[in-house]
């Protein structure tokens, strides 16, 4: 009879036909770096940018992943947004150049709008109606969608800009390269920033609530940093390394952050933050996704590897391995599409909606039934021959 652990060893071989793959829908490689892709809130809609100095706006529905349209641009496309129903999508590239998609699902049609330098920087309001840029100057520009052309509001920050984030009425959080974060309050009553915040550090990134009730941050020093509507420090979890990805859920008031000592630290926010969990990958964070119901949280290292795990951060879902360093994760609001890009200029879509995926993991975990059965009864029948 062969022994148990061969036998068992072909029953895990047959299960890891089903366990844990990455329910990868489609990749498109771009022709150069692509450092920046968005997902629309209902995971029907893709846009990514790429150092090709292209924009590419996909249907995730499309066979093979054939983008919808792709779009010229003078410099490199490193930062795109788009609107939570996809009416509104945009990009910014190195040439300073600012690109209005409005109605993007019909077209290519673009409105452009010329900063001073480098956008660095871009963010949309969840409905779309308001959009903001920052330069490397320091120049951060704020537009109606309506009007592209003129600026709403433009204001000078020391140094350049980091990150930009706007709530769904148009409140914005905008951090500096020299060290400080700016808070704008509505842009129907503000006139200028309302309290800014420093602490010795930079903070790469920021995130804003969806009713501007609260700021949060990734600093440089390994701290993430929560402050309220006034400007207050109410929270702070320490990572270790540098902040090297955030996202925020502003739904389940949930944070996701990752550092460049390979933590993972997911932190909910109650009246201060409290952390539900963390974990260690021994590598990097490149980058950090987390669904609006919070049931989703992304995470992908230096080495390329992009993991899928649960609400708790526990359970991991499924793993891919892009063998290249992943620069940006988006995930739709219920946390079944997913799209990242990479060094090597591809877009992966990862779609758990999919009918034929799920069809076909049915008919897979079928056959790891039938498979394990078959086993089961040889090791059995041959057990009952030796003990005879």
């Amino acid at each position: 009879m062969p022994p148990w652990s061969e036998t068992r060893s072909l029953m895990l071989l047959a299960l890891a036909v089903t366990t844990g793959s990455a329910p990868l829908a489609w990749t498109y490689r771009t022709g150069n770096y692509s450092w920046a892709v968005a997902v629309s809130s209902d995971g029907r809609y893709v846009i990514a940018g790429s150092d090709d100095m292209h924009t590419y706006f996909f249907d995730t529905s499309s066979l093979g992943g054939k983008p919808s349209w792709i779009h010229d641009a003078s410099g490199y496309v490193r930062h795109v947004v788009v609107s939570s129903n996809a009416s509104y999508a945009a990009a910014g590239d190195t040439a300073g150049e600012i690109f209005l998609f409005r109605s993007p699902v019909l077209g290519e049609s673009a409105s452009v709008f010329l900063a001073d330098s480098a956008i660095e920087a871009l963010a949309m309001s969840d409905g779309g109606a308001y959009l903001a840029g920052g330069d490397r100057q320091g120049i951060v520009y704020v537009f109606r969608t309506s009007q592209i052309y003129f600026p709403l509001w433009r204001y000078a920050v020391p140094g350049g800009v980091f990150s930009l984030s706007l709530s769904q009425s148009g409140a914005l959080a905008a951090a500096s390269t020299h060290g400080g974060l700016y808070f704008l309050g509505d842009m129907s009553s503000s006139s200028g920033w309302i309290w800014s915040f420093k602490n010795e550090t930079s903070f790469p990134y920021v995130a804003i609530s969806r009713d501007a009730s609260y700021v949060v941050a990734g600093g440089s020093d390994g701290y993430v940093y929560l402050l309220n509507s006034l400007g207050e420090l109410i929270g702070r979890q320490k990572l270790g390394g540098a902040v090297s990805a955030l996202k925020l859920s502003t739904t389940a008031d949930t944070i996701v952050a990752g550092s460049t000592n390979g933590r993972v630290s997911l932190c909910l926010v109650q009246g201060g933050l409290a952390e539900t969990n963390s974990i260690t990958i021994q590598r990097p964070v490149t980058s950090v996704a987390i669904s609006e119901n919070g049931k989703r949280v992304g995470v992908a290292d230096l080495d390329g590897t992009i993991s899928m795990f649960d609400e708790s951060l526990g359970t991991p879902l499924w793993t891919f391995d892009s063998e290249a360093i992943v620069h940006s994760l988006s995930i739709s609001d219920n946390g079944l599409v997913t799209a990242a890009s990479d060094d090597t200029g591809s877009i992966y879509l990862f779609n758990e909606e999919v009918p034929e995926r799920t069809n076909q993991t049915t008919l897979g975990i079928a056959f790891v039934s039938i498979i394990c059965g078959i086993l089961l009864a040889i090791y059995l029948a041959k057990g009952k021959k030796t003990s005879r």
